[in-house]
């Protein structure tokens, strides 16, 4: 065992005593959200703060990558907690035990003290609507995981007490990532898709050229180097001058890479709001990220640039149909790329047809529907199995 397994394994100590020395709090009518990435908060809370008459408080608990909450809602309290920092650990758990719901989005070890407190229920929302990579059980990395890491993961998984889903593909996933059960699943749709049925950019296009946007997932193996799709003699010549390549880089390893964008043939563009970069860009082009699932929604042409797949699926395991989900052909050089971004606009059938089976039961309302299941959850509403249900 690793001195990083031993750590977790206090930690995870500290937390059950936490949760032990805590449990006589009583809930009240209230929701908590624990927050790493901000998309579905943002579509829930600018949903919540439409209503007239509150149905129930709310309170925000966010990383240090959400942030902009914070600014963006200055009316619902919350606060910025840092995991490592056992003062913080002490205030999410009361926040937590003070509230009849938690809605999460990513594997958080604080839900773990909800396994043994019926009276406080947890949804996972997660932040994504697709996946193209194996996460949780299925994480390739597991076989390298000791016993006690797995049933810490497992003990996180038990405290979902329900998982929000935008098609029955998830379901599946989900029922093999988290060891999750049929009736888990709210099928209302992710709340993040909201903004793309309703949302207006606001990132300016570059004038006089079509954008490409490159939206790569960070690799764990390889966080201090950025292999770009397109050269700028591709980008000069192969596509005659007429494309800008903006690069959003995955918030792990933005601060360790450097583009240089001294001749205009390359942005860095990892600041900006990926919904407004989405609105603006001509193609995609991605790899194993989820991005493609919600661009999808746009029905705009999208290529995948894939030069490390067998490494990448050793090192973090893709899904196993990998190459007949994605809505076009896997590219293992640039000139692969290069060839099948001529041929876009044939893309189209193929992109809806992913759009639809990804996203059945995201079309707009996700946000709404889930906060009337929460407010019918904490008031005991015999119509609760009803909203679960709905497509």
């Amino acid at each position: 065992m690793n001195i990083r397994s031993l750590l977790i394994i206090f930690y995870s100590a500290g937390l059950s005593i936490i949760g032990f020395i805590l449990r006589w709090i009583k809930p009240r009518n209230r929701a908590v959200l624990l927050v790493s990435f901000q998309d579905n908060a943002t579509e829930l809370l600018t949903e919540y703060e439409k209503k007239t008459n509150k149905p129930f408080e709310v309170y925000v608990l966010y990383t240090q990558h959400a942030v902009s909450l914070a600014k963006e809602f200055p009316a619902v309290p919350s606060k910025c907690i840092n995991e490592k920092n056992p003062f913080h650990i002490i205030q999410a758990v009361y926040h937590m035990f003070r509230s009849k719901c938690v809605i999460t989005d990513n594997y958080f070890l604080l839900t773990s003290v909800l396994n043994n407190r019926p009276q406080t229920k947890c949804i996972q929302v997660w932040h994504a609507n697709g996946a193209l990579k194996k996460f949780g059980l299925e994480d390739v990395s597991n076989k390298h995981r000791t016993v006690a890491d797995l049933k810490r993961f497992k003990k996180v998984y038990r405290s979902f007490d329900y998982i929000t889903v935008g098609s029955d593909k998830m379901v599946e996933i989900f029922k093999r990532s988290f060891g999750a059960k049929e009736e888990q699943f709210l099928r209302t749709g992710v709340p993040l898709t909201d903004q793309y049925f309703h949302f207006e950019p606001q990132a300016p296009p570059v004038q006089n050229k079509k954008v490409i946007l490159y939206a790569p997932t960070y690799r764990d193996y390889d966080m201090t180097s950025l292999n770009l799709p397109f050269t700028k003699e591709q980008l000069s010549k192969g596509l005659n001058g007429e494309y800008v390549l903006m690069v959003k880089l995955h918030p792990a390893v933005r601060k360790d890479i450097k583009l240089d964008e001294s001749e205009g043939y390359f942005k860095d563009v990892s600041d900006l709001p990926l919904k407004d970069l989405l609105y603006v860009c001509d193609i995609l082009i991605s790899d194993y990220s989820s991005v493609p699932f919600e661009f999808a929604l746009l029905n705009k042409p999208m290529l995948f640039y894939t030069y490390d797949m067998v490494e990448y699926d050793e090192k973090r395991g893709l899904i196993d149909d990998f190459e007949m989900v994605i809505p076009g052909k896997a590219c293992s050089d640039r000139d692969e790329l290069l060839e099948e971004l001529k041929k876009t606009d044939k893309q189209n059938e193929k992109i809806q047809r992913f759009a639809t089976e990804w996203n059945r039961y995201s079309q707009g309302h996700s946000s709404r529907k889930l906060l009337d299941f929460i407010h019918q959850l904490l008031t005991h509403s015999e119509t609760v199995e009803s909203v679960r249900s709905e497509g």
